[in-house]
């Protein structure tokens, strides 16, 4: 019935489509001319802010509510403004897009585009290059602004597109998965409506076989099959790219681009030349000749799937999602056959595992700062240890534990990792894996390079102003080791050995996991503190920040927290706050320290390493201080009602804090607390006696039977390390610096956030704290109260708070 009135129903959808296809262009351009309009308006009302703003002040306090939906894009990362580029479907453009998590798919496509550009046979042509985001999909592959012309070179378009979490689409990439779906299921609009624009096809997927083999480059695949379907002409067959394996992903890229699409696409550019480069008779010199779906004349049949590539059929029905998704499997190529003759002779020939890192990741990282230790380690001076050495104040170790910061190695035995968390200030430089199944050096030999190379650079530190001497010397033994770099070292197999190294050596050791290694938890020898970072409060949100390789990411994370309750010494639960994504459900973390009872609960804020393809974290994913503090004060509460459940959850309370680095510490009563015969105050002992420790770890590995617990190394907390203290967790002996000499405009806040005192620590007037408060006001008729989280396109959050408008505001003296 249907194909007999086929002709009366095309034209009857026609109409309809046109209509309101006419409406919508009309409404879009429209939206167009008051989004103009608004940016206007934006831009007034920022000139009108208070001018003792700084100019850094004053782009805090325009507010994402004011801003149209359309102009939430992060700018800074496009290639060019939207009105820049030409529309999808023009003739003779060729359109390469990309969506990039880690950065390597926009790589990829940036190669593929200058590769073009030197092609003499694309010289013609226009070439354009951009993020998926950039574009309305929906409207530019429904929408022709030109007239087909079937005698010109049709439009083409590549993507490059990575592999989300379970294999889904990235976030910036959802604009043309929802377009490709709606296209396919929308009832008014015809069968394969991209054949008639002769709109050529390829795709590229990126993943990692660490995750899961079935999921690499599945939304590369997805894409290809949907836009086929669509009538679309495809060039080649999805190429895909394993992270996981050495270079095979630059590999396959390059044997994909140069092998399957460019041959294909040069065809399309010059029809006297065949796919395989020939010219003359025999190939494909007229359309009549040629395969319509951007293959050579010579007809090739995938044995496998069954699909012709060489004729493109004329049945409607070849088009419908059941022949697109079932029959016609896009076959890919296979990760064995990549070309990498490196790693064939390597697990071939040698059968020796492969080194962990590849020559470009070493390269990244050596970029970064890395020292590379053999042939998975590494080690990196601190910050914080230059700042101790210029006598500018240690890290939050040294308040909280009294490590020596300028002591302080920071290094770690495993550069590989099984989370890719959003907050991780490495960028994703270092590779990743489930277990090990690299070459293991010998722990002794990194322990000793490590050392020699950290005293290397501490030597390098020497002619650095400010520099002390008299610790400038002691700097060169080492006496503490935060295995804390990057990755999870205790993925090394021989993490036992390497520990007790350190050990023999004197060096306490700070050794943090992510939870997802229980048993390696569980088998390990007494070492000074033992962290586990808790990332999120629910299995939804551990995912969404943490995006573990394992898909039992949160059962691991509660088994190795409740392996925590056995392991003697000090344990902690690090919790790494980033508003926007984790700061909600305090009562979730509770949850997990309880199921732990750990010794210590670290909360510090994120801190923000600057914008980057490997996360979509921007500055007001920071907190500040104080709203840490309330998080903890939060914390304490949800514990304390957990206990008057379970009196097996020990109690906690608020012990130090380092404002510095945004950290606040909680600790357990019974473990570092007691009462002052005299004042009847409580003190904390959350200090190390480092020595003390060092004889207790010797004595449990010549006699097994021998235990020792967390009270048998503590020592008294210092007053200035306390919360509350007037010191807010700077050493007293050491001198605050300040960059550019900026101190805060307003040194003290009310509950509401509004200012009480200058920066010179000076009560403010009556009068300039009602101006103050006018502001407060006006600012929160605009956003409203409270903080409000507006996701940007691409996955980001933006949050905007009134109560915060003033603490980032600064003074020149």
């Amino acid at each position: 019935m249907r194909k007999l009135n086929s002709s009366l129903m095309q034209g009857a959808l026609l109409v309809g489509v046109s209509s309101a296809l006419g409406i919508y262009l009309f409404s879009r351009r429209k939206a167009k001319e008051c989004n103009e309009n608004e940016t206007d308006r934006v831009s007034h009302e920022k000139q009108s802010v208070d001018n003792e703003l700084t100019e850094k002040d004053i782009s805090r306090e325009i507010s994402t509510r004011s801003i149209p939906d359309s102009l939430l894009i992060n700018s800074s990362n496009l290639s060019a403004n939207v009105d820049d580029k030409f529309r999808i479907l023009s003739q003779n453009t060729v359109t390469v897009v990309h969506a990039s998590v880690t950065g390597t798919c926009s790589k990829f496509a940036w190669q593929f585009k200058e590769h073009l550009s030197q092609n003499d046979v694309f010289s013609s042509c226009k070439i354009q290059f951009g993020k998926i985001e950039e574009w309305d999909w929906w409207d530019e592959l429904l929408n022709s602004e030109e007239e087909i012309d079937t005698n010109s070179i049709p439009p083409v378009v590549i993507l490059v597109i990575p592999t989300h979490t379970g294999g889904s689409w990235p976030v910036e990439a959802e604009p043309l998965q929802q377009a490709l779906q709606d296209l396919r299921h929308d009832w008014r609009i015809e069968k394969a409506p991209l054949r008639t624009t002769k709109l050529h096809f390829a795709a590229f997927g990126m993943g990692s076989s660490a995750y899961d083999d079935a999921t690499v480059g599945r939304p590369a695949k997805e894409a290809w099959q949907q836009f086929r379907s669509l009538g679309a002409k495809v060039l080649g067959k999805p190429g895909i790219g394993d992270d996981a394996i050495g270079e095979a992903a630059q590999i396959s890229f390059q044997k994909w681009m140069e092998q399957d699409v460019i041959p294909e696409l040069e065809r399309v550019y010059n029809p006297s030349t065949c796919s395989g480069g020939h010219k003359g008779e025999g190939c494909c010199q007229n359309d009549s000749d040629e395969g319509q779906n951007g293959s050579c004349c010579q007809v090739s049949t995938d044995k496998e799937t069954g699909v012709n590539h060489g004729e493109e059929s004329n049945n409607e029905e070849d088009f419908s999602d059941e022949s697109d998704d079932e029959q016609h499997e896009p076959e890919v190529m296979d990760l064995e056959d990549m070309g990498d003759s490196l790693l064939q002779s390597t697990t071939e020939q040698s059968k020796e595992p492969p080194e962990m890192v590849t020559p470009s990741q070493a390269a990244a990282l050596k970029k970064e700062g890395y020292k590379l230790i053999g042939t998975h380690s590494a080690v990196k001076l601190c910050r914080w240890t230059k700042h101790q050495l210029r006598g500018r104040g240690g890290c939050y170790k040294h308040t909280f534990y009294g490590i020596t910061s300028y002591q302080c190695m920071e290094a770690t035995p495993s550069l590989a990792c099984a989370n890719k968390c959003v907050f991780c200030w490495r960028h994703h430089k270092n590779p990743v894996g489930k277990e090990w199944r690299w070459k293991t050096d010998d722990p002794y030999m990194i322990v000793d390079e490590a050392v020699k190379a950290h005293i290397k650079l501490i030597k390098e530190t020497k002619g650095i102003p400010g520099v002390k001497m008299d610790r400038w010397k002691e700097a060169h033994t080492v006496r503490h080791c935060a295995l804390s770099l990057v990755g999870e070292p205790i993925m090394y197999p021989r993490i036992d050995e390497f520990l007790g190294e350190l050990h023999n050596r004197q060096i306490s050791t700070y050794l943090v996991t992510n939870g997802q290694h229980p048993n390696a938890i569980s088998s390990i020898r007494p070492i000074t503190q033992l962290y586990i970072s808790v990332d999120a409060p629910t299995p939804e949100s551990l995912i969404a920040i943490d995006r573990p390789l394992f898909h039992d990411a949160w059962e691991r994370l509660q088994q190795s927290l409740s392996m925590l309750k056995d392991k003697g010494q000090r344990t902690v639960a690090r919790l790494t706050v980033v508003k926007g994504w984790n700061s909600d459900e305090v009562s979730g973390y509770a949850k997990l320290v309880a199921l732990g009872q750990v010794s210590l609960v670290e909360v510090k804020g994120v801190t923000f390493c600057g914008k980057s393809d490997a996360s979509n974290l921007n500055m007001s994913n920071s907190p500040w201080h104080h709203e840490v503090v309330d998080l903890v004060k939060t914390l304490k509460h949800e514990l304390e009602k957990l206990r008057k459940v379970d009196s097996s959850i020990p109690e906690y309370d608020i012990a130090c804090e380092h404002k510095h680095s945004v950290c606040v510490l909680l600790a357990r009563v019974d473990q570092f607390a007691y009462d002052d015969p005299e004042t009847g105050r409580r003190k904390w002992r959350t200090w190390i006696d480092y020595d003390k420790f060092q004889q207790l770890a010797v004595r449990s590995v010549d006699d097994p039977s021998f235990t020792f617990g967390v009270k048998d190394y503590i020592a008294d907390t210092p007053a200035w390390a306390l919360y509350g203290a007037e010191e807010e967790g700077f050493d007293p002996t050491d001198t605050r610096h300040r960059k550019k000499k900026k101190h805060p405009k307003y040194t003290k806040f009310d509950e509401e956030g509004i200012p009480t005192h200058d920066h010179d620590n000076k009560e403010l007037s009556l009068e300039k704290r009602d101006s103050l408060m006018q502001q407060m006001k006006t600012k929160r008729a605009k956003i409203g109260c409270g903080s409000t989280v507006t996701e940007l396109r691409g996955g980001e959050k933006q949050i905007e708070d009134a109560s915060l408008m003033f603490r980032g505001m600064v003074v020149i003296k």
